[in-house]
């Protein structure tokens, strides 16, 4: 009993040293991940802030962005169970001796890897490098014609979620690729070039997922006004808080004829209240009257 409890407490003294080892590395993840996704969601509405390269928000972020990654993998499941039973009814049909040789086919290392760099280019060509194609979009006069599918998700929204989980669900692929690469021990030089490529790919992949995030997620809802600072809106003018800095809170502004839109700056000091008469999805407001635009 006494050499079982030592061993125990040594256990949870070993855990608790790495406990602290994982909470900076992962502290340290969520830093990069919000770093990534806040910077791209302000290019993206176009503003310039007043933010350090040291701040809290992208640790916050950050959790925000793993809490959303976390919540679509349910989904992924939900998809892949369906499509892995029917692969497996009809693995079923064929003869044992086929399934054989289409698996040592499909599981030859350098067959492999090659389809996994493909899959990989083909996902970031078409689709996690589409975001780069938005920027400025609060103060753009029509929004970009091309890639018109991403314009519709972003007018839209409905299916957004879904867009990601996609997103998500490509970078699990060569992820999966890898990992039966592990054990398929050395092999020709073309198929460790393959898997490095493959590994490589990978990581841009697992980049540009905050980065989407960023640019077709984070904060597409806004806060609509009464008041920017002192300065009451007149009838028919309207304000949404985009922005709030160490000095200075940032709203956009449009008119009373709704023809001119601007970004507005001011200073903390003369925010004293602010008053919200209710949340707005901005995109489809601003851009309502473009083709292809949510009703």
């Amino acid at each position: 009993m006494a050499d079982l409890l030592q061993e125990l407490s040594e256990r949870v003294k070993a855990l608790g040293s790495d406990w602290t080892k994982y909470s900076v590395v992962g502290s340290f993840l969520l830093y990069v991940l919000g770093y990534l996704s806040l910077r791209f969601h302000l290019t993206v509405i176009g503003v310039g802030t007043d933010l350090a390269v040291l701040d809290e928000r992208y640790l916050f972020t950050g959790a925000r962005f793993l809490v959303y990654l976390v919540s679509a993998v349910p989904s992924i499941v939900l998809i892949a169970m369906p499509l892995a039973g029917l692969f497996w009814a009809v693995s079923r049909l064929l003869p044992k001796a086929v399934r054989a040789t289409v698996s040592a086919w499909i599981k030859q290392p350098t067959r492999l890897a090659l389809g996994g760099v493909i899959f990989a280019v083909l996902m970031i060509q078409l689709l996690l490098r589409q975001c780069f194609l938005l920027s400025d979009l609060l103060l753009a006069p029509v929004l970009p014609e091309e890639p018109a599918w991403l314009i519709w998700l972003l007018l839209d929204g409905q299916y957004m979620p879904l867009y990601f989980t996609l997103l998500l669900a490509a970078c699990l692929v060569p992820l999966a690729i890898l990992a039966l690469l592990r054990n398929a021990g050395a092999g020709s030089p073309l198929a460790t070039f393959a898997q490095a490529l493959l590994a490589f790919l990978t990581a841009v992949q697992l980049l540009l997922l905050p980065v989407n995030y960023g640019v077709l997620i984070v904060d597409k809802v806004m806060p609509r006004v009464a008041a920017m600072g002192d300065r009451a809106l007149l009838e028919g003018e309207d304000a949404w808080l985009v922005w709030e800095g160490k000095e200075g809170v940032t709203y956009l502004y449009r008119s009373q004829n709704r023809t001119r839109r601007t970004l507005v700056t001011v200073p903390r000091a003369k925010v004293e209240r602010t008053e919200i008469l209710g949340f707005d999805r901005i995109l489809p407001i601003l851009f309502k009257t473009q083709p292809g635009s949510a009703k």
